[in-house]
Formats: structure tokens, C-alpha cells, sequence
């Protein structure tokens, strides 16, 4: 397969792939968990996406039912049109289907045992450092003004104290930004 160039890389299809599934191995426990992992893996490690382009895919991912995942899609179609994203979300969602298909006794059994459960408790603080780590990194380039901010701060509060849907705090935030300018 020949080489698709787009942004910041070069990716071919094979490659493409190779990352969704590696990335569909691992990505367990919850669809925000997938930021930080994409946003290392595609612009951070291999350059396929710039910091705009990720964050223009997470804004995109949000409007649509699943919007993490579809995440995976966005990145996928940046890299390789409509064939880059097929393949994305096939892989990235396929090791966790066949394991889940496959385990799925044994993983009921397992978690009511209390070792299990104490590591997957384990889990939730390194996720949310991962979390805070990605807000960090993506809000250094798309936080330029104290506008910007208070932007943002709106939209936590929004979602976080008022359950706020996210695709309208988008676009609340889309509208404060034309108002406001840089």
C-alpha cells in the first residue's frame, strides 16, 4: 500500500492499523481514558496529527453518540481519508470485542474476587492523572487569552455542575469565540 501523506506525517495503511489495535488492546476503562493515549501516540509520538488537528478531533468527536471513540475514526480519516478511518475504528474497537466476547464468564467470576477488585480500583487514580496530564498539554495551545480561559472554566462548570450536554457547551463556546476574537 502506498504511503498517505497529511499534516505533520506520514502513515500507511498497515501502520495505521497497527496503532488502532495496539491502542484498542489497552484502551480499557472508559472512553476519556483514550484522550491521552491517542493524543501521545498520533501527535506527540508519531506525528501524524498536528496539536490543531487532535484538538479539532476531539471537538468533532464530542457532536457524535460514543464521542471518544469516534475520536479514533476523526484521527483515522486525518491519515487516510475514508479507507484510514474505516480501519481505525475497526481496530481500535476489535481487540476489546473479541476479548470481551471471549472472556466474559471468567471476567465475572474475576472481579468479585477482592485482589482484582483492588487493582482495578488501582486504576482510577492513574486515569485521572492521564486526564489531567492531556488537559494540561492540549489546553497549552488552545488556552491563549484570559478569554480563552473563562471559556473553559464555563464549560467545566457547565458539564461538571449543571450536566450541561457537551455538543452545547461546544457550541456556546464557538459562539463566545467568534463574539470575542483572539
Amino acid at each position: 500500500m502506498g504511503r498517505l501523506i497529511f499534516g505533520a506525517g506520514a502513515a500507511s495503511l498497515i501502520d495505521l492499523a497497527w496503532v488502532f489495535l495496539k491502542i484498542g488492546f489497552v484502551f480499557f476503562g472508559g472512553g476519556f481514558l483514550l484522550i491521552p493515549v491517542l493524543h501521545h501516540e498520533v501527535v506527540i509520538y508519531r506525528g501524524w496529527l498536528t496539536q490543531t488537528q487532535f484538538v479539532d478531533g476531539v471537538a468533532i468527536s464530542q457532536l457524535t453518540p460514543g464521542p471518544v471513540a469516534i475520536l479514533a475514526t476523526v484521527c483515522g480519516f486525518f491519515r487516510g481519508g475514508v479507507t484510514g478511518a474505516v480501519i481505525a475504528t475497526i481496530c481500535v474497537f476489535l481487540p476489546a470485542f473479541v476479548l470481551m466476547v471471549t472472556l466474559t464468564r471468567i471476567y465475572e467470576r474475576a472481579r468479585q474476587m477482592d485482589g482484582v477488585r483492588r487493582v482495578m480500583d488501582g486504576f482510577l487514580p492513574a486515569i485521572v492523572g492521564l486526564l489531567i496530564a492531556s488537559a494540561f498539554d492540549i489546553g497549552k495551545t488552545t488556552i491563549l487569552t484570559p478569554w480563552h480561559g473563562l471559556i473553559g472554566v464555563v464549560a467545566l462548570v457547565g458539564l461538571v455542575r449543571f450536566n450541561v450536554s457537551p455538543a452545547l457547551l461546544i457550541l456556546m463556546g464557538a459562539i463566545a469565540g467568534a463574539l470575542i476574537g483572539r
